[in-house]
């Protein structure tokens, strides 16, 4: 899968590296005027779009090329490099880089100069650009040891007119290509992710970004609650085994060969390790302990073809493994 990023893109992180081993590694969270340089120090320029046509003047002359203005669409090119972005109709608004970090700092609503900035970059040349901020308030599952997850608030921008210009509370750190569709999938997963209105007035963007912050901040309190009441239902070792006999089900008697019966008792086997191993320390003989173990095992552990087939079903691929695996730890615990 390739990550997009080109020699053209500039991109950035906080203190970790980013897995494709590109872009600037920051030792703390920058400045606007420190970040914004490194990946977005250009804007996006409106040219108009010609086309070539004959044109016959005279009799017995061949025709005369003309170039003709295209009427309703226009180019989006880099204003540094002059390099196309793409051509998008004349009802397309550009929102201008500058704007998206305007936009990024109203929207936290803290004091200037307070906004963290963790990830940061462009695509294909800029034709996707976006910025990662860091919420400060991070969510902590009372009960769990390691249950404190920091929450991302992405926006995201198309100049080739590929893709809306969207926000997203999401839990995905966004640093390529594909952990910016990952951020798609997650955002619209959760009802997280929103739209803003192609309109030139930035208040009525603002406004929008922060209805739907507060209408994000409202689910993950749901989900946090929800949380907090699983890790207080402890269960049993039977009641344990019972979840994984359904969770990971053993296919009818003779209708199997021994290859996939092998198969499912090896997963069962990695579950229960992952169930007694540090990462579900403290939590495992509850019900949020199962569905945690369900998740890591799989995104991490069940087996893949690739680092790449891994990395979609964990990201890319819609899948219900959480519902799942909250529906069938409440039915054993209440059975």
């Amino acid at each position: 899968m390739a990550h997009e990023i080109t020699d053209q893109d500039g991109v950035f992180s906080v203190r970790e590296q980013m897995w494709h081993g590109l872009g600037t590694v920051l030792d703390g969270y920058p400045s606007r005027e420190q970040a914004q340089p490194l990946v977005h120090g250009w804007e996006p320029v409106a040219e108009p779009v010609y086309r070539k046509r004959f044109k016959q003047e005279r009799v017995g002359f061949p025709p005369r090329p003309v170039f003709e203005e295209i009427k309703g669409s226009y180019l989006n090119a880099r204003s540094d490099n002059d390099e196309e972005l793409g051509v998008v109709p004349s009802t397309f608004v550009t929102v201008t880089n500058q704007e998206l970090w305007d936009i990024a700092e109203i929207i936290e609503g803290q004091d200037k100069g307070s906004v963290m900035y963790e990830t940061g970059g462009s695509l294909k040349g800029g034709r996707k650009v976006w910025l990662l901020l860091r919420l400060r308030d991070p969510i902590v599952i009372a009960g769990d040891p390691r249950g404190a997850t920091i929450p991302y608030y992405g926006l995201q921008n198309a100049h080739d007119a590929s893709g809306s210009f969207r926000g997203q509370a999401t839990l995905t750190r966004i640093v390529c290509a594909n952990t910016s569709q990952a951020a798609d999938i997650e955002s619209q997963a959760r009802g997280t992710s929103f739209e803003f209105h192609h309109t030139k007035n930035i208040k009525v963007r603002v406004e929008q970004a922060q209805n739907a912050l507060a209408g994000w901040r409202t689910a993950l309190a749901a989900w946090q609650e929800k949380s907090e009441a699983m890790v207080h239902e402890v269960i049993t070792a039977d009641q344990q085994e019972l979840f994984l006999r359904e969770f990971i089900p053993m296919p009818p008697p003779h209708s199997a060969s021994d290859i996939v019966v092998a198969n499912v008792e090896t997963a069962r086997t990695q579950l229960r390790e992952i169930l007694a191993g540090p990462t579900c320390e403290g939590i495992a003989l509850t019900t949020y302990g199962l569905v945690q173990a369900s998740v890591e095992y799989l995104n991490h552990v069940r087996k893949a073809q690739s680092r790449e087939s891994r990395f979609k079903r964990a990201y890319l691929d819609r899948n219900t493994v959480t519902a799942d695996a909250v529906k069938i730890a409440r039915e054993v615990v209440h059975a």
